[in-house]
């Protein structure tokens, strides 16, 4: 992560100085103000890894899902065909600009037990089909975006709802059979947590 963090500050400086050097005394506001956003940028990057207020990512995502969200994973797993099908569905958790949250659903892309999207930098987690074939739990692919975007990645099975965090770089699972689909049972995980 300080080695991402690292990266992003070196690429946001080089373009705040090309940005100063081609834009006159009176434009030097934006360059201070584009300063700004480069902290707020680290600091959103290290809250995708420990969550606010030590929760951890996996946590504040799952603190989240509201109905809305838990729709977009129904159309996910029957985009899916309920998990009989090699073609995956994909959500992605997002902050909005006025600070609530959404389920994005990814479209199809009729890939073969994969899923190719473009990444949104407000994603805070990727929810994505498990085929029932094969194994809930994430792993491969899911394992490297997840450590690449600092967000966890579910997987959503007919045998559960499974997690991988990279804050803690642990898998667990998250609700037995298709409990996930039910919005009902997403408020007793945060309180089975306490």
């Amino acid at each position: 992560m300080k080695l991402l963090m690292n990266r992003m500050v070196r690429i946001v400086s080089l373009a705040v100085a090309l940005t100063a050097a081609t834009i006159s005394a009176h434009g030097f506001n934006v360059t201070v103000g584009a300063s700004r956003l480069l902290l707020d940028a680290a600091a959103a990057a290290r809250a995708r890894i420990t969550g606010p207020l030590g929760m951890s990512s996996t946590d504040f995502a799952i603190s989240k899902f509201d109905n809305g969200i838990v729709k977009a994973f129904e159309k996910a797993w029957e985009r899916s065909g309920n998990g009989t099908s090699s073609f995956e569905g994909v959500v992605l958790v997002l902050r909005m600009a006025d600070g609530s949250f959404s389920g994005r659903d990814m479209g199809a892309t009729n890939e073969f037990r994969r899923f190719t999207f473009a990444w949104h930098p407000a994603a805070i987690a990727i929810v994505h089909t498990h085929p029932n074939a094969a194994d809930p739990k994430p792993c491969g692919d899911d394992i490297v975006a997840a450590d690449k975007y600092g967000v966890p990645i579910f997987t959503i099975t007919n045998r559960g709802m499974y997690v991988y965090d990279p804050g803690t770089r642990k898998t667990s699972k998250v609700m037995k059979d298709l409990d996930w689909l039910d919005q009902a049972n997403w408020s007793k995980v945060l309180l089975g947590k306490r």
